[in-house]
């Protein structure tokens, strides 16, 4: 743990509170903004899925970024142009039709983090030991969840209570206070990179093309894993993005701010996975992690229960949010240790671009979910329960293909590590000559 405190790491730590905060509120308080003003689940949907089209677009082209272009420099050009855009916002509402503008906003905001997710995981491996990634990215993650804890909470009671102008407000001030922290104290060093002479767009494509071809053909177990996870995007992921507003608010009746205490323990079932891999790191194992994906599908099944069985509403919302803290802690889990694997498998120069196509590949078909729950929970609101069924059944054949793939390509990777091995041991071996005896 000592190894972690460095003034480099802590310094990306703290900036990522600020920054992170003011994402998760802005990024709860928009979607519910437009359910709220519309009722409809299916434009909801249709907002959050616009949103995620730059992101899983650019994802690879920011990590190109990270790997070629100056870390710390990239992290507070996005959260200047986060702060502009909150003012922007509140400039222009009431001027331009309100969904469209925070449509636009949303955009912004997951643009951004297309390239800022894929920096700050970049930065991990230059600024920790190698025998501390894992822990790393572990609290890393956990200022995520702490981050997504805190803002829905607070962005929801002020929602709530103010409506939307002062969670902008907000958001902007902690975009603005992480841009000022970065100039004044990160630093991230990073290797020499070769500059291109082919120009930008050649330079991008033959990068991601690089990333490509190693995963394909060095490390084919994370390409596979990549679309599993995919799968999982497409269903659970998407179920709870759609379903979980339009129970709270609409199924269920509850206010905002039952919302943004769901999305608090959402948050609070991530900083959970988060801690336990920290303080678990060297016995949880990567062959053993499908079973958090079974345990995140299961998870679903009494969120089938609240959906089908009348009861108290807030009973049923205990019920609800206990079942989203479990499915969320399981899930960081596996993503935590995912990443990690990611970080130590790929060579120093590719990082940053094999995690940008990694999380692009593997949100690619969050979209397409997200439009289509959207639908599903407008046209069967009155019976979901086969929705939730459906969802967590898909998602629990994903877990166990998970299991099986990762299982298969970790022995395939210790195979061929001891023949690399082997190979090195016999070439460093010096073949004694033995001595030829003249006689008289």
């Amino acid at each position: 743990m000592a190894s972690l405190l460095n003034r480099s790491f802590i310094s990306v730590v703290i900036v990522q509170i600020a920054s992170l905060f003011g994402d998760a509120v802005l990024r709860f308080a928009l979607p519910l903004y437009v359910l709220n003003l519309t009722g409809s689940a299916a434009l909801m949907g249709a907002v959050a899925a616009a949103a995620w089209i730059p992101y899983i677009v650019l994802t690879p082209i920011g990590g190109v970024a990270a790997d070629r272009v100056n870390k710390k420099r990239i992290m507070a050009s996005l959260d200047v142009l986060l702060a502009l855009t909150c003012a922007a916002y509140l400039a222009f509402e009431g001027v331009i039709d309100i969904i469209a503008l925070s449509v636009c906003a949303l955009i912004i905001l997951y643009t951004a983090q297309s390239v800022y997710q894929p920096t700050v995981q970049a930065a991990v491996p230059f600024i920790v030991p190698r025998e501390s990634i894992v822990r790393a990215t572990a609290i890393v993650s956990q200022i995520s969840a702490l981050s997504g804890l805190v803002g829905p909470v607070i962005g929801g009671m002020v929602f709530g209570l103010f409506g939307i102008e002062p969670v902008v407000v907000v958001s902007g001030a902690a975009f603005a206070l992480s841009a000022t922290l970065i100039v004044l104290f990160v630093r991230i060093p990073r290797d020499a990179i070769e500059r291109s002479d082919v120009g930008v767009i050649r330079t991008v494509v033959r990068d991601i093309a690089e990333s490509f071809a190693f995963l394909r053909h060095d490390r084919p177990v994370i390409l596979k894993v990549i679309l599993l996870v995919a799968g999982i995007n497409v269903t659970l992921t998407a179920f709870i993005l759609i379903g979980a507003p339009v129970t709270v608010t609409q199924i269920l009746g509850l206010p905002n701010q039952y919302m943004g205490f769901a999305e608090g323990v959402l948050a609070l079932g991530g900083l959970a996975g988060g801690i336990t891999v920290g303080v678990l790191a060297k016995r949880l194992k990567l062959e053993r992690a499908g079973l958090l994906l079974l345990l995140a599908a299961a998870a679903l099944l009494p969120m089938a229960v609240v959906l089908g069985v009348p009861m108290d509403p807030l009973l049923a919302y205990g019920i609800f949010v206990t079942s989203l803290f479990v499915c969320m802690a399981c899930a960081t889990m596996f993503s935590i240790q995912s990443i990690s694997f990611v970080q130590l498998e790929t060579p120093g120069h590719l990082v940053g671009k094999v995690i940008a196509l990694a999380m692009s590949l593997a949100n690619c078909a969050q979209p397409v979910g997200q439009l289509v729950y959207g639908g599903l929970f407008d046209a069967l609101r009155g019976n979901v329960v086969p929705v939730a069924l459906g969802t967590a059944v898909v998602s629990f054949v994903i877990g166990l293909a998970t299991w099986r793939v990762l299982s298969r390509g970790l022995r395939e990777i210790a195979a061929e590590q001891d023949g690399h091995a082997a190979l090195d041991a016999q070439a460093a071996q010096v073949t004694p000559t033995t001595p030829v005896k003249l006689v008289d």
